[in-house]
């Protein structure tokens, strides 16, 4: 059932990358990069396209939701990574398909081989897909994070992190309110269900705080109003709608600035409760 899971979501990851089409990786321009600060943390978005969403990935939503939230058919979406730099690492958060990524990451003047650590969310293709160029380490110094039933579960991670030999560490994903330290300023935090180690990672610098939620949505036009949807792509499509609510329900709370991989443009922002739509959200994207 596994490997059947894994099969079917790549297909359905690629269908949906065929249908966006070639102008899904076009130079988007100033849209590329998008920066904040995180305490003494600098915080670079890195997209390497922004696009329109479809409706057939949705699990749950009614022809009255769509039409409500998404009226026009389709709905803004994205493929980001994120560059982390701390005042001692270079971390990068995902690895894209590798179209764009290094590009990208030297418009702050920042080369493949300064990358210290790298941190994988999940194992689907658009995450991983960067991790090698040429068969080899496309990061040739770092160390690579990746939680232990994510690895344990998709063969694909592991035959993409082989190169990295020596410098692959899996760990176990902390829970939302505590996380768990992989690197300093830096803690892992259990998001189950997109995939069964989906993880989320909490930076934290001199009392501030950014929640890079990694797949925790893909269609935010209506999953914040209605977190209870899922989409194609989860393994476990209650799991995701779970982790959602939990998720959106400690940030809000907790004013906590968020970055997500399917987030389009500028790719990070703030939540807050809609107190107009009961258990649904809000989300107003950071400004320059």
């Amino acid at each position: 059932m596994r490997g059947i899971t894994m099969i079917l979501g790549c297909m359905a990851i690629l269908g949906f990358l065929a249908a966006a089409g070639d102008a899904a990786f076009a130079a988007a321009g100033e849209k590329d990069v998008f920066s904040a600060r995180v305490g003494e943390v600098k915080v670079d978005m890195l997209s390497e396209a922004q696009r329109e969403g479809k409706l057939d990935i949705l699990i749950g939503a009614s022809s009255e939701d769509i039409a409500k939230y998404i009226p026009t058919g389709t709905y803004p979406n994205a493929v980001n990574v994120f560059l982390v730099r701390t005042p001692k690492q270079t971390v990068l958060i995902d690895t894209g398909f590798g179209t764009k990524v290094a590009d990208n990451m030297a418009s702050f003047g920042v080369k493949p081989g300064d990358v210290d650590v790298v941190l994988i969310t999940h194992s689907h293709g658009d995450h991983i897909g960067g991790l090698l160029k040429d068969g080899g380490p496309a990061y040739p110094k770092a160390k690579v994070y990746i939680a232990k039933p994510e690895y344990e579960w998709s063969a694909s991670a592991r035959e993409k992190l082989a190169p990295y030999k020596g410098r692959v560490e899996q760990f176990t994903p902390g829970r939302l309110e505590s996380g768990a330290e992989l690197i300093p300023g830096i803690r892992s935090i259990a998001a189950y269900g997109h995939t069964p180690g989906h993880t989320l990672f909490m930076i934290e610098s001199k009392g501030e705080k950014m929640l890079i939620w990694a797949d925790l949505t893909h269609a935010m036009a209506i999953q914040m109003p209605m977190p209870g949807i899922s989409v194609t792509y989860d393994s476990d499509p209650a799991q995701a709608a779970e982790s959602r609510k939990a998720v959106l329900k400690y940030v809000s709370e907790g004013k906590i600035p968020v970055g997500g991989m399917h987030i389009a443009y500028p790719g990070m922002g703030r939540v807050s409760m809609d107190p107009k739509n009961p258990g649904g959200y809000t989300f107003d994207p950071l400004k320059r």
